[in-house]
């Protein structure tokens, strides 16, 4: 079991390798786009884990490079607890969109994440390789996009969601609300890990975007989580 694990460990490492090389060789750098992102919120919930313990703000910086029509683009994020302010998270992602028709998309990648306030970083158990394929239907109403994710480590099992989101008017302004439905085999209790709800909408100042929201999930897998939470959050996006 141990040599599986180690082997499966090294083929996604060398995927990422050469997921970068193709990625940086692309003749697209010259198209290259880059957007950052802040994320502000009141906790850190993920998949229905709530990732800092005690219901601790997070501040969630980001980059991403898009290059261009080729459809690759590269993503590093990060969370920071602003309690204790420990450095939480870093991850890196590489991912791929094509258009198949103008109401299909497809999307791959494979991300690498990384536990800096995990003992004895950065050793095997504090980093863990992923990789996920999604479709996206956008004629259908609700747009519902269907992924599914693969951890090689910390999590060594599978994860799929299936989300919607519908827009609506609301006075002056446009509202987005979100469903997403998760399902997971990586734990002790294989089922639904996740029923997340959630309603945003956009203040765009030039190049900045703030994007308030609020959201609440519903935790069937007691493994994962023992409560149902309830968080908000600021986004705010800038386009360079």
């Amino acid at each position: 079991m141990l040599q599986l694990k180690r082997m499966k460990r090294k083929i996604i490492d060398k995927v990422l390798v050469v997921s970068m090389l193709f990625f940086f060789a692309s003749p697209a750098v010259s198209e290259i786009q880059m957007s950052s992102t802040l994320a502000l919120v009141s906790r850190y919930i993920w998949r229905g884990f709530d990732t800092i313990p005690n219901n601790k703000p997070s501040a969630q910086p980001s980059l991403t490079l898009n290059f261009g029509k080729s459809g690759l683009w590269f993503n590093l994020w990060s969370a920071i607890a602003l309690v204790d302010t420990d450095f939480v998270e870093l991850d890196f992602i590489v991912g791929y969109d094509k258009v198949l028709s103008k109401d299909i998309t497809l999307s791959t990648g494979v991300g690498y994440f990384t536990f800096p306030s995990y003992p004895n970083y950065p050793d095997k158990n504090s980093t863990s390789p992923e990789i996920y394929l999604g479709t996206t239907f956008s004629s259908i109403p609700f747009s519902p996009r269907l992924t599914a994710y693969y951890d090689f480590n910390v999590g060594d099992g599978l994860y799929m969601s299936l989300d919607v989101q519908k827009s609506f008017p609301l006075g002056a302004k446009v509202f987005r609300s979100t469903f997403l439905l998760g399902y997971t085999t990586q734990y002790r209790n294989s089922g639904f890990s996740d029923i997340c709800f959630g309603i945003s909408t956009d203040f765009v100042l030039r190049k900045l975007t703030l994007t308030p929201s609020l959201n609440y999930v519903i935790v069937p897998n007691e493994t994962i989580n023992q409560e149902d939470e309830i968080w908000a959050g600021l986004s705010i996006n800038y386009d360079f």
